[in-house]
C-alpha cells in the first residue's frame, strides 16, 4: 500500500470547480497528463479542466486555477505538450 500513497502524492489534485469532459474520462489518466506537462518544463500544480482537442487526437489540460492551458497530443508515437 505505501507505493499507492506515494503515487497519489505525486499526482496533481483536481480542483473542486474543475470541468472534466466525461466522455473519455475512464480512459484518461489525469496524473499522467499532468506528468507530461511537468516533464515538458511547464507548471501544473492542480487540474482545472480537461477536454478533447477538436482538431487532433489529444487533450486540452487546464491547470492552476484556469491559469495555464496546454495541448497534449500524440504525434508520430510521441506525446507532445504545447502551451496555448
Amino acid at each position: 500500500m505505501p507505493p499507492e500513497r506515494k503515487q497519489a502524492a505525486l499526482s496533481a489534485p483536481i480542483e473542486p470547480n474543475a470541468v472534466i469532459y466525461a466522455g473519455d474520462q475512464q480512459n484518461v489518466d489525469l496524473s499522467e497528463l499532468a506528468h507530461y506537462v511537468r516533464a515538458s518544463g511547464y507548471r501544473c500544480d492542480s487540474i482545472s479542466a480537461l477536454q478533447p482537442l477538436q482538431s487532433s487526437h489529444g487533450y486540452r489540460l487546464v491547470c492552476n486555477g484556469f491559469s495555464f492551458k496546454y495541448a497534449i497530443e500524440d504525434k508520430d508515437d510521441r506525446t507532445t505538450v504545447a502551451l496555448e
